[in-house]
Formats: structure tokens, sequence, C-alpha cells
């Protein structure tokens, strides 16, 4: 097919070499499949013949994670090789969100295709479409798609199976598109005339709602969202399966004479669970277990087609599933009460939604014939969010700066040719807690969450204080140890605290204005000639993110072009500080010469400058020790701009209710979230050291505050 080698004995010789180099890369992701849920993770109430055979043709991963344990920032996650926390907007995304992966953002598809590979996305999707969310021209071309971030090929789920739009998307186009139903799709309100599952549940006749679900109805199964039109692009909920192996084995037989990469996501077993009647009455557990089967079957025929086109040896696959389980999932199916003595759960606690271990505890195997050893099993930590890492290290690519922050290269690893841990995993559960797993430790930070949620009765792990588990001797994480291992969790709360940390400037939240009290307030600008000083903002010019470097301080950014603050050489007259458009890395040294050196890069609690009663600001940088006489002013202090204060929405209040925060600079107001100085808001049960902090009120109002404790 595509072995690059001389012929003769020179190609024998040269050929695993060359299947190394270049080989075909199949990523496989179950929706909401368990740990538990497949034979060779031990079920014994589902077979599942052709997953097993992948298992046993190569590595079976014990100790795997997914970076969360919903879909959205989980897949995020996977395709940036950047953990979903470091983002807003990686929640769940409603079926007409925009894209929330942007053409800026380097992809692990833009990693193969830099090394000539095609690349395909086929399947459930749920990271956005087009350039704004609830725009989409449904009845046209979609103004962004996976084609805008690396992918060559998409025929995809907007979204779940359970949400609006029910059709699927091939090249930025609804597929079958009918002119006489145009589509028409709202999450904010119905449209006249058309049914509800909530007000016609006598239209419900395939499934029925357990909770939510009742909005549109389309192929008898009310959804989530509201969506009018559609005619014959409308998907029957029984075929979703067979029309997505039907893209991948094409994409397959079109692309054997070059490498590709394919990004594979199945709906099942994803609710609503509708498989074909082909596997109607095939399982005791219900329409979940069938959706099991028909999974299996999928994998089995993608499988088949790399044999039929001579891609067997040559393939990389990689299956996995995207979070934990659910059972009543929100329709009437009884998954719950058939399960049984099932566990899809595996000997984990939890589920999806969940930040105990069976939330992202996944399945995880590695298959590539006659360069990984088959009928092995590796207790390896490994995560998701590496596969960017990977695909780098597979091809010869080099990342770009910037990109895949937080992907490891652990290819060896994943093939098994070590069994050598990941340093930790972190993940996210639905409502944002972050936990970590380091060796046989498992943190869970503090959180205000429910302790279970009823409905779809999974504990989720959530509370007000810390919880630390020793997943060797406590696998189903019963004991809280973190009273008898405290240096252990303090320290595991401390690398979670140093992940938080912005790294890029679509990490900060918060946008400021850099103002000269003492020299007329002015406001320093970005301009043209570099930066200037003046008595009034200049819109997005004047305001600056601040993006918090390895070593606690911080950089300065600029909001309308994008630039840094960067040093310069001594001039005398001193001329206007320069900017620079190259980013700054993790663990960046200042460097300065002259007059320069007395730039400060901000670190809290070491500059504080209380000017007066009426100008209490935190000095972000003394240029000249005062000397430098440019247009921009000498010290400069940090205000919040009101254009855009705290935008996360958190009204978790920092203390409880009524109690005020102390402390010089505050006003005695209620504090309802405080933030540092990047905009990282920060946990709702822990006191911060003493330094400089952002705090927002219950009005919405922010203002930097100098906090010491009492």
């Amino acid at each position: 097919m595509k072995n690059r080698c001389l012929g003769g004995l020179l190609a024998s010789i040269a050929a695993p070499l060359c299947a190394q180099q270049t080989p075909n890369v199949v990523v496989i992701v179950a929706d909401d499949l368990g740990y538990g849920d497949l034979s060779c993770y031990g079920a014994t109430s589902v077979s599942t013949p052709n997953v097993d055979r992948l298992a046993a043709s190569g590595v079976r991963f014990t100790n795997a994670h997914a970076c969360a344990s919903t879909s959205t920032p989980a897949r995020y996650s996977l395709l940036t090789g950047e953990y979903c926390f470091r983002r807003h907007g990686t929640d769940i995304a409603t079926g007409d969100a925009g894209m929330i992966i942007r053409p800026e953002q380097v992809t692990v598809a833009d990693i193969f295709r830099q090394s000539g590979y095609a690349t395909a996305a086929i399947g459930k999707w749920h990271l956005g479409l087009g350039s704004r969310t609830g725009a989409q021209d449904w009845n046209g071309r979609l103004d962004m798609t996976p084609k805008d971030i690396g992918f060559s090929y998409h025929y995809l789920m907007a979204a779940t199976a359970d949400r609006v739009p029910c059709v699927f998307i091939e090249d930025g186009s609804v597929v079958n598109h009918d002119p006489e139903a145009p589509i028409s799709v709202s999450y904010a309100a119905n449209f006249p005339g058309e049914p509800t599952g909530a007000a016609n549940p006598e239209l419900l006749t395939k499934l029925k709602s357990s909770h939510g679900h009742n909005q549109s109805i389309v192929n008898g199964i009310g959804r989530i969202g509201y969506m009018k039109g559609g005619g014959r692009a409308l998907w029957r909920d029984e075929d979703i399966a067979d029309s997505i192996a039907t893209a991948a084995i094409r994409f397959i037989g079109e692309n054997r004479e070059q490498p590709f990469f394919m990004y594979l996501c199945t709906n099942d077993v994803h609710v609503p669970r509708m498989p074909h009647e082909r596997f109607r009455g095939k399982s005791a557990l219900g329409l979940r277990g069938e959706a099991i089967m028909q999974f299996d079957e999928t994998v089995g025929s993608v499988v088949q087609a790399l044999h039929d086109n001579g891609l067997t040896d040559n393939t990389l696959i990689i299956l996995t599933s995207d979070n934990g389980p659910v059972l009543d999932d929100g329709y009437q199916d009884q998954a719950a009460t058939l399960n049984g003595s099932h566990r899809p759960w595996g000997p984990w606690r939890g589920g999806k939604y969940s930040a105990f271990e069976a939330g992202t505890r996944v399945p995880f195997i590695v298959c590539w014939p006659g360069t990984v050893t088959g009928r092995t099993t590796s207790a390896a930590l490994v995560s998701q969010i590496d596969l960017m890492a990977a695909a780098a290290a597979l091809t010869g690519t080099a990342i770009p700066h910037g990109a895949g922050i937080d992907s490891q290269d652990h290819l060896d690893t994943w093939l098994g040719r070590n069994s050598d841990d990941r340093p930790y995993v972190a993940e996210m559960a639905a409502n944002r807690t972050l936990s970590l797993v380091s060796g046989q430790w498992k943190y869970i930070e503090p959180s205000n969450g429910a302790a279970k949620i009823g409905t779809v009765n999974i504990e989720t792990g959530y509370l007000a204080t810390p919880k630390l588990y020793n997943l060797a001797t406590d696998p189903g994480e019963t004991t809280n140890v973190r009273t008898t291992e405290p240096a252990q969790a303090e320290q595991m709360a401390a690398l979670l605290a140093e992940l938080r940390l912005p790294v890029t400037p679509a990490d900060a939240t918060l946008w400021y204005y850099l103002t000269t009290p003492k020299r007329e307030n002015r406001y320093a600008t970005h301009t043209a000639s570099g930066l200037m000083g003046f008595t009034e903002p200049q819109g997005e010019a004047s305001m600056w993110k601040l993006l918090r470097r390895t070593d606690g301080t911080f950089d300065l950014v600029n909001r309308a072009s994008g630039l840094y603050l960067t040093t310069g050489q001594v001039k005398i007259p001193a001329l206007q500080m320069p900017t620079s458009s190259i980013p700054p890395a993790a663990g960046w040294t200042l460097t300065t010469s002259g007059i320069m050196g007395c730039l400060y890069a901000i670190s809290n609690g070491t500059s504080e400058l209380n000017q007066a009663g009426s100008a209490r600001n935190y000095m972000v940088l003394n240029w000249g020790n005062g000397t430098n006489v440019t247009d921009a002013g000498c010290l400069y202090a940090i205000v919040p701009a009101a254009a855009e204060p705290n935008p996360d929405g958190i009204a978790t209040p920092w203390l409880p209710e009524g109690e005020q925060q102390g402390g010089n600079g505050t006003d005695g107001a209620p504090i309802s979230a405080l933030y540092n100085l990047a905009g990282q808001r920060l946990s709702p049960t822990r006191q911060p050291a003493p330094g400089c902090y952002v705090v927002k009120t219950p009005s919405g109002s922010a203002r930097t505050v100098y906090y010491r404790a009492r």
C-alpha cells in the first residue's frame, strides 16, 4: 500500500521500520462506554468478540484515563493536547454551539496533516460547528467546520443523538438536505405549532423520557433543543451506527494508497439507545446491552475493512471511551432495571459526570500487528491527552510552539515497549471539579456540588473538603485518608494549583487597565508607536491580560493587538516601550538591560502599592525607578476593565453567605468569588495566601484587593 522502502531483500529488512514510520492511525472513541462494559475487561452479561480480538492482538490498559467525565471536555482535550479546564466554554455543548476548538489552535489532525496524512472525523462530534453559536446556516454551508482544524474530511453528528439537529453533516453541508423542509434550530424556544415531548407525550412512540429530553420529537423520540424541518435529511436512530460505519469504511477504501488518520466516534452507547432491529432481543441487558453489541459490530466492520484493503499490518488502532458509564440518562430504556449484576463501572466508584474514578477510568486498547506485542495487559498510568505527543513522535513531526501544552510523549508505553507511568493524570468532573491521580493516590479538590445526581443515580465525589484515596488498597474510594496523609494531599493540591496557571492568552479570563495614578492617571495603550499613555481608556487597545509563568511572575499581553510587552535597549531620551508578537513559553526568563532592568513582572504579595486612600492599587511595574519621562508615565497599577468583569459567571460564595472579606484595599462588601491576577477562580473552600487578588461582588463588579490573613 504505502511501503516507502526499496524492493527485494532490502525491502523485507526495512519494512518493519517503514511501518513504524508511516502507519495509518485509527482512533475509535465509544460514547459513555464504561470500564466494565467489555468482555475483555471482565463483563459476563454482554459479549464483545471484536473488541476482544483487538485486545488479544495488542495492549489492554487497566489504568487509562479520559480528561473529563463528560463528552465535550474529554474530546476537546484528546484532540488539542490541552486540559479542558484551561478553557471556558468546554462544558457539554448544545447542538447549535459554535466551534469550540478554534482555527488558530493546533489539533492532532494538524500534526498528521503536516506529515502528509489524509485526516477524517467521522461520527459523533459534539465540539460545535460554525463560527458563532446559534447562527449556523443548516440549509447551506457551515462557515467553520473540522476542515478548519486539520480534518480533510468529516461526516458528523453535530452533537449527540439526544440533541438537535438530528442530521448528519458531510464536509460542511447537511447530508440529503431537503429544500422542501428547511431546517431551523433553537435552544431558546420552540417553533410555533411544533410538537414537543412535554406537550405531546403520545407522539413518543419509540422511547419515552425519564427526565428531560422532552423538547422536539424526531423519529418518535424526544430530544434536547428545538428543531423544525429536516425532511428526508433526518436520521433514523436505528441506522446511526450503520451510517457511521459506512462512512468509515468508505474513507478507508478511498485512502488506502496514502497514510491516513481517522478519528472515529460512535454514538453507542449514548442515549437514546435505539440500536438496529437486527440486535433486538439479543441481550439480557436490553437496549443498552444491544447498543454495546452494536458498538462491537462497528469495530469489527472497521477492522474487516482494513483487512480487505491490505492495511491490517500497517495500521495502529487505539480504542477507548470518552468518559464513564451511565444507566438512566434521560430515557425509559430499562437500562437500570435490566442491569442485574453487570457492572459497567467495573471495580470503581461513580460514573459519567463524576469526580470518582469510574467517571474517567476508561477502556484503552492499542493494537498494531507486528509492532505491538499481543495479549499484553498494562497497568501503566496513561491519559488520552497524550495523543498529540504520540502523533508527533510517531510521525517525527514537531508540535508548534504553544500547542499541545499538556500532552506528553508516552508513545513507548502505549506501544507496550515499557510500563512507565505518566507522572500524573488530571481530570474534570461535570461541575468542573478537578481530581488528580498520581501513582497509587487519587486526590479530589474541594467542591460545593451535590454529593449525588439523583436523576442518574451517580455519586459525584463533590465535597467541601479535599479527598485523598489510596487506590492500591481502596479502589472503591471508600476511605478518605487526607487527615492521615496530609503531606500527600497538600502535594497533590499544589500540583493542581500549578496546573491551573494560565499558559496562553486564552487561559486568562480577566482584562485590566494599566494606569499611572501618580501621573495624571494615564492609561497604558498599545499604539503603532509602542506603549503610550492616554487620560481615557482607548477601548481594547488599553486592556491587558496577565499571563502567569511557572516562576510565579506574570507577562502582559494587549487585548487589541495580542502583543506582549517586551524589553529593549536603553535610549536617551527614553522611547516608548516596545511590544512583541512572540508569546512567552512556560518558564520563560525575563531578560532586560539598562533602564529596562527595572521592569517588574508581577508577583503576588511582593509589590503592593498604597498610593492614597482613594487609589489603593497594585503596582505592576516600576519603569526606570520613576525617572522615565515618556508619555506612559512611571508607576503602573492594575484595575479590572469594566468591559469584561469575570466572565465565567460563577456565583459560588468565597465565604459563607453574609461574611465579609477583611484586609487592606477592600470596602467591606460581601464577596461572591475570588480570582488570582490571571483570572483563575480560586477554590471556594480554601483561604488564599496573602497577596493581591481580584474579587467579584454579588452585583457583578470586580476590583483588585490585597488580602492579609486575619
